[in-house]
């Protein structure tokens, strides 16, 4: 097996500013009186004109109203798009409330907002978390809308298949699969301007991160068809299946599926090492000759491990690290995801523009956290 992925791309990636103000307005100690989305505030961080949504690319604003004038505590807001965090900010009480002796009738205001760099996605699938002293004050959801203009989104119908056809048409709709089959979702919807649709599929219960896929709509259209189609690395293990499909952030539909033999290969995740080998570069990034150590000259250097069997290589990185070397500490140089797939060998490489220090290095191989090999080398 060949390749590997340096990092996880999320599926959301936001740049925005933060910023948090607070004005003392006594407390039944920094209960939450009362939390208001708005469009912005006034002096005292109160809200100004609530706000029943916002709209792609405005700030969004939330006044958080405690009870009384608080002498400590810290106010944490946390913006979240669905299990992702978007945005953090803090706010401590004491530096404003400091030195306050008494006050009666008077309310806390602590004032919060997000600034997106980029639109957020449309719909209703954002919340605040909002906590004092890492207590619970509240989870206080809020919605994206879509653009003015846009067409209202809905899924119109959808099923499963073993096909689809150039029209994204399902052929062969059946909620019976072979291990090696791969899985067609095909659809068809109403689509509006920036809708975007994502379907996640579920093997035995658990997500499959592999097989998600999303889509956004850059113009309104009525009656797009589509498909979505995903077999596991390995196939699919006997057992039943599922794939949700979400519009907007919500799900509209979701179907089970059943695999009555599994693959071959399907689950088998467990990696039965035979051996390793170390190659220098034979100077167009392939492995060359094989070596025992390597020197400073080479700016290239292969790794491979044979296994007894063919497994399905999942969650299996590769980490190269130096050990020891002059004026150098012990560190990981690289740590590299190998991309899932069944294979009888692994093969991993290291560049170094400018060679590798002399000294003392290792690459090993992990399995779900455990190193399942070890290869020490030098660098001369």
């Amino acid at each position: 097996m060949r390749g590997m992925k340096l990092s996880v791309i999320p599926l959301l990636v936001l740049s925005l500013n933060m910023t948090a103000a607070l004005v003392p307005g006594l407390a039944a100690e920094g209960e939450l009186k009362k939390a208001t989305y708005c469009h912005g505030f006034k002096e005292d961080q109160s809200p100004k004109d609530v706000a029943e949504f916002f709209n792609q690319g405005e700030a969004v604003f939330l006044s958080i109203q405690l009870k009384g004038r608080p002498k400590t505590g810290v106010v944490k807001a946390e913006f979240m798009f669905r299990d992702d965090q978007i945005a953090e900010a803090k706010v401590d009480v004491a530096t404003v409330n400091e030195g306050v002796i008494f006050s009666f009738g008077e309310d806390t205001f602590v004032g919060f907002d997000i600034k997106p760099k980029q639109a957020l996605p449309v719909g209703a699938c954002y919340v605040t978390k909002v906590t004092f002293d890492d207590k619970p004050l509240g989870e206080f959801p809020f919605r994206i809308a879509p653009p003015k203009g846009a067409l209202p989104s809905k899924l119109v119908k959808a099923a499963l298949a073993k096909g689809a056809d150039e029209d994204h048409k399902p052929v062969n709709e059946t909620h019976d699969f072979e291990g090696m089959d791969k899985v067609f979702f095909a659809g068809v919807g109403n689509l509006g301007l920036a809708s975007w649709m994502e379907v996640t599929w579920l093997v035995n219960g658990k997500v499959d991160d592999a097989g998600t896929r999303s889509f956004t709509m850059e113009e309104n259209k009525e009656n797009v068809p589509f498909h979505f189609a995903f077999i596991p690395a390995g196939g699919w293990p006997a057992g039943t299946h599922e794939v949700s499909l979400q519009l907007d952030g919500q799900e509209v539909a979701h179907e089970k599926f059943t695999v009555k033999v599994g693959a071959p290969m399907a689950g088998k995740t467990k990696l039965d090492i035979d051996s390793s080998q170390l190659f220098r570069d034979d100077g167009k990034g392939e492995p060359g000759k094989e070596v025992k150590s390597f020197t400073t000259d080479d700016t290239g250097m292969h790794a491979r491990w044979k296994l007894k069997q063919k497994a399905l290589a999942k969650g299996v990185q590769v980490v190269w690290t130096l050990v020891e070397a002059e004026g150098e500490k012990e560190q990981v140089l690289v740590t590299a995801d190998v991309e899932a797939g069944v294979s009888d060998e692994i093969d991993s490489s290291l560049t170094a523009k400018d060679g590798l220090p002399a000294g003392k290095y290792r690459v090993d191989l992990v399995q779900d956290g455990k190193v399942l090999d070890g290869r020490a080398f030098e660098v001369k």
